[in-house]
């Protein structure tokens, strides 16, 4: 058994969270992983902004106002070099859920190169943004995140959904652009299509009025009707949603990592059409799972194709549940334990 300890200061939470309300794909990642590494018979302590320690599925979760573990065999803070060095640890790590540029601002560099972690990775883009001014390790780390098993290995649709299209993210990542797309290209050439907006994971009783400048504010009554904005979803009825649309559209962020919801989507079987940017072509086969567009014009007759061929859809529904399933948790926690843990307890086991 191992000792591992854990620090995110992304938000207020424990694991108890991940069943009772919607969380972001940091808290979601951090509670599965130490439910997985707890699973293969670690001991595991994370430390969060939470109210108070408790232990939920065989995890201890503890505030920072908590006294601190004295000591650990892998110490994993969430991203930020400022966690460095809060326990003592015979092996650091930096888990990087978010883009790496902030771990060569000059107020960090003296912490990764006194700690020197070993940066977790998620994907190429993120191995491609590391500076060369960081400690550097050869080759890089690279585990891409894992999928929860309820989305993963679900059977093909019977039959192809209604003409509904989805957004699933934070509203800032370029949901404007994604609705002028809509109300501009796609519904005068598909009068019945529909757009669903699962855009956050607080409650907002007016998202047009709430999310002010995220959207366009000078969108006609019949067009506003077309578009279906949920807020605070519970996750099973969110991804059955999602499950039965017939895209995903989606222009992403220069801040995207991994993007979590598009794997979730490709996971459900959903053809995704996105823009070329950050980390978005490493999540869907283009032309096979969905299709990666820089130009709208583009972009838009690939939503219109979803939409219209339904032989398309079903090609691309089935591709994706065969090609996409991404890892299982399980299957990720037995990496993460090879990668870091393996010099000092066997790896026999599956």
């Amino acid at each position: 058994m191992v000792s591992i300890v854990f620090a995110d200061t992304t938000g207020r939470y424990d694991g108890r969270d991940l069943e009772r309300r919607p969380l972001g794909g940091t808290e979601s990642s951090v509670i599965r992983l130490a439910r997985g590494l707890v699973t293969r018979g670690h001991q595991v302590t994370v430390i969060t902004n939470c109210d108070g320690v408790v232990e939920d599925h065989g995890v201890r979760w503890q505030p920072f106002s908590a006294a601190m573990p004295e000591r650990c065999d892998l110490y994993v803070p969430i991203q930020h070099p400022k966690l460095l060095g809060l326990v003592r640890a015979r092996r650091t790590a930096l888990w990087v859920l978010w883009r790496p540029n902030n771990l060569k601002h000059y107020k960090q560099l003296p912490a990764m190169w006194w700690h020197r972690p070993v940066p977790i990775l998620m994907s190429q883009f993120q191995v491609a943004q590391y500076s060369p001014m960081l400690p550097r390790r050869n080759p890089h780390l690279i585990i891409p995140l894992a999928l929860p098993d309820d989305i993963r290995g679900l059977p093909p649709l019977t039959a192809p959904p209604p003409p509904v299209l989805v957004f699933a993210s934070n509203p800032a990542r370029n949901l404007y652009g994604v609705m002028r797309i809509f109300a501009d290209r796609i519904l005068p050439a598909r009068p019945d299509a529909k757009l669903k907006v699962f855009g956050a994971v607080t409650a907002a009783a007016d998202p047009w009025t709430a999310w002010g400048g995220l959207v366009p504010q000078d969108l006609p009554p019949q067009t506003k009707a077309a578009i279906d904005i949920r807020t605070a979803l519970p996750r099973e009825q969110m991804m059955d949603e999602i499950r039965n649309t017939r895209a995903m559209i989606y222009l992403g962020h220069k801040t995207e990592a991994f993007c979590l919801s598009l794997a979730e989507a490709q996971a459900l079987g959903v053809p995704c059409v996105v823009a070329p940017i950050a980390v978005l072509p490493e999540r869907v086969v283009d032309g096979v799972t969905g299709f990666v567009h820089a130009d709208e014009g583009a972009f838009a007759a690939s939503a219109l194709a979803m939409l219209n061929d339904d032989a398309l859809w079903r090609k691309q529904h089935e591709a994706a549940l065969r090609l996409q399933q991404g890892l299982s948790w399980a299957e990720y926690a037995a990496r993460f334990e090879t990668s870091l843990l393996s010099d000092w307890i066997s790896t026999s086991r599956s």
